[in-house]
């Protein structure tokens, strides 16, 4: 009888292993593993926080005046009337008056255009033509200062037209950007 009931309590051990404890087991076993991603993105999510405060505290450090020149550089918006008055600033040096500004805004749309990050967003840029009348000599400082200058300007088209008195009606185009 003692043999008998040894056989019946293994054999109900079993049982309910396999009804109960078993299941739960494997349960347990896929909230362990769950838990495990979770907590790998938790672990990103920190190391990500951290990244962030040791970029910005990298950012405070920059002076200023260094973050405006580079907003001057590659800004992150146009703004046409400030461009076309730095424009008539750099011409009022040499005695130029700039006159009949046009800004043609376009978004460039081919497979050559510059890609900024993972967004595939393409940068934007704005086309300025404008003209004046100056000597040759206050032309070329002229174009040599829009070269030194912060922002990044590409010099399109140029063409003048002589006259009797010494002095050139230059027309120019140029192109700048922007990221969008």
């Amino acid at each position: 009888m003692k043999n008998s009931t040894a056989t019946i309590l293994i054999l109900v051990a079993i049982g309910l292993f396999y009804t109960f404890t078993s299941p739960q087991y494997v349960a347990v076993q896929s909230l362990r593993a769950e838990a495990d991603e979770y907590q790998k993105v938790l672990d990103g999510a920190a190391a990500i926080s951290a990244t962030t405060e040791e970029v910005q505290s990298k950012y405070t450090m920059i002076p200023k005046a260094e973050i405006e020149r580079l907003n001057k550089v590659l800004p992150d918006n146009v703004d046409t009337v400030r461009l076309a008055l730095d424009l008539d600033g750099i011409a009022a040096h040499y005695g130029i008056s700039i006159r009949r500004v046009q800004i043609d805004k376009q978004l460039e749309d081919n497979a050559g255009a510059i890609v900024i990050g993972e967004s595939g967003s393409p940068y934007e840029k704005v086309s300025i033509s404008f003209s004046f009348i100056s000597n040759y000599s206050n032309f070329v400082k002229f174009l040599a200062d829009l070269e030194r200058g912060l922002r990044i300007t590409n010099v399109k088209s140029i063409s003048f037209m002589p006259s009797e008195t010494g002095l050139y009606e230059h027309k120019i185009s140029v192109e700048t950007y922007w990221l969008k």
